[in-house]
C-alpha cells in the first residue's frame, strides 16, 4: 500500500498507464487473430483517450468502491496482506467492466452487437488483467511510485 497520498497517486496513474496500454495492445491482437506490434503501436496512438478515460473511472469511481468492498469484506484482526489482496482484486473486476465498456463504445459496436462484444471481451480481459495486474504491474508501481513520491 503507498505510504502517502502522493505516493497513491503516483501508483494510480503509473498502474493506470501500464494496464492501460498493455491490454488495449492485447485486445487488438485478439480482434486481429493474430499477434504483432503493429497491435503495439495502434495501442500507444490510442493511449491518451484510454488513460483519460481510464484514470477517471480508476480515481472517481473504482478506487472508492474498491475501498469500500475492502471495508466491508475485511475485520480490523485481518493482515495487511489480506486487505491489499481484496482491494486489488476488485479494482482489477472495476476497472476491466469499465474499461471493457469504454473498448465497447470506442469500437463503434452498437445495441446488441455492442452487448454481445461487452459479455465476449470481458471473460478474456478480465483473465488476462488479473494475473498481470497482481503479479507484475502492482508490485512493479508500487515501488516506483514509492520512489516518486519520496
Amino acid at each position: 500500500m503507498p505510504h502517502n497520498k502522493k505516493q497513491g497517486l503516483c501508483l494510480s496513474f503509473i498502474m493506470s498507464f501500464i494496464m492501460i496500454y498493455v491490454m488495449a495492445a492485447l485486445n487488438i491482437d485478439v480482434r486481429q487473430g493474430y499477434c504483432s506490434a503493429q497491435a503495439w503501436l495502434i495501442a500507444l496512438q490510442r493511449l491518451p483517450l484510454g488513460f483519460v478515460v481510464g484514470i477517471l473511472c480508476d480515481l472517481l469511481v473504482c478506487t472508492p468502491l474498491s475501498r469500500r468492498v475492502v471495508a466491508l469484506m475485511t475485520g480490523p484482526e485481518d493482515t495487511e496482506l489480506v486487505k491489499v489482496f481484496v482491494l486489488r482484486f476488485s479494482m482489477v473486476v472495476l476497472m476491466t467492466a469499465a474499461m471493457t465498456v469504454f473498448s465497447v463504445v470506442v469500437s463503434g459496436q452498437r445495441g446488441m452487437a455492442g452487448i454481445v462484444d461487452f459479455f465476449t471481451y470481458l471473460p478474456y480481459n478480465f483473465t488476462i488483467a488479473l494475473p498481470i495486474q497482481m503479479l507484475v504491474v502492482a508490485p512493479l508501481s508500487l515501488r516506483l511510485a514509492r520512489l516518486a513520491g519520496e
